[in-house]
């Protein structure tokens, strides 16, 4: 599923591409997106005729605003586990699996290709969009400056959940996946399943550092391409290139050289390394 910095690459060949011109048409296809809102209710049909404007990332999440005779509208996306989001020319036919397309006067398009249809679109006023579920929702983003180890502590600090869960809940912390999660917990030497309750200040401080490098490290890569992610031209991510154990069970680890461990709970799988991220029994520090 793409993640923050895939959402992030995404955005900023939006706004690369200057798209400012008057929303002609929108179309979309006959099948239903799997989460967010019903087809009958995705509202697109109001873009037409408004102007293109800034495009914001929240989390997962795109928000592209537009303004329209009777004010700002907000177009909110979320690419699901297989969507891309590129630009085409109209002339172009669509490719396989396209549900969304969104033509400009010079008769470029936005098009939403989701083979497996887990993503969302929807559109509605700008104000509204931002104070309503999912967005009013979501916890801090940890690309942020003020984003640090009391932060993360004081959303995460006191769930007894395996901390590599609390970091993929979404009001806990905006836009982490499991790769990025994974990633993270072994930067900052701490196990993926010990318990979040049982990090010490310390520990905090270094999986919220953990977290900001992982993150703007994969964003200056344009994101992690394992199968589906391209940007909006059409390229994939490189940042799996520089992935340091997810994706490597059996790979020496690249801190110490211990074979690093997989492992599967609720359904993800997971990488640890046996020396750097130990399961105590006591307090994380």
């Amino acid at each position: 599923m793409p993640e923050l910095p895939e959402v992030e690459s995404v955005r900023r060949g939006l706004v690369a591409a200057r798209l400012r011109g008057r929303v002609v048409s929108v179309w979309r296809s006959r099948w239903p997106l799997r989460i967010g809102t019903r087809r009958a209710d995705e509202g697109l049909q109001q873009l037409v005729g408004a102007h293109a404007r800034v495009v914001q990332r929240r989390g997962k999440y795109i928000v592209w605003r537009f303004d329209a005779d009777d004010g700002a509208l907000g177009l909110l996306v979320h690419l699901g586990m297989s969507g891309r989001f590129g630009l085409a020319h109209a002339d172009q036919p669509h490719a396989l699996h396209t549900h969304f397309a969104l033509r400009f006067d010079d008769d470029r398009e936005v098009r939403l290709v989701d083979p497996r249809r887990f993503g969302a679109l929807r559109a509605a006023p700008w104000q509204q969009l931002w104070r309503e579920p999912p967005l009013c929702e979501l916890g801090p983003e940890p690309i942020d400056r003020d984003f640090d180890g009391e932060v993360l502590r004081a959303r995460c600090g006191e769930s007894k959940r395996p901390l590599r869960e609390v970091l993929l809940d979404q009001s806990a912390v905006a836009g982490v996946g499991n790769i990025y999660a994974i990633e993270a917990c072994h930067r900052a030497g701490v196990h993926p399943l010990v318990a979040a309750r049982r990090l010490a200040e310390s520990a905090w401080a270094r999986l919220a550092e953990a977290l900001r490098t992982v993150m703007r490290q994969a964003i200056d890569n344009g994101g992690t391409t394992l199968k589906d992610f391209r940007d909006v031209s059409g390229e994939a991510g490189h940042n799996q290139d520089e992935l340091q154990v997810y994706g490597r069970a059996g790979q020496p680890c690249p801190r110490c050289g211990a074979t690093l461990r997989g492992f599967v709970h609720a359904g993800r799988g997971g990488v640890f390394c046996p020396i750097d991220q130990p399961r105590p029994r006591g307090r994380v520090r």
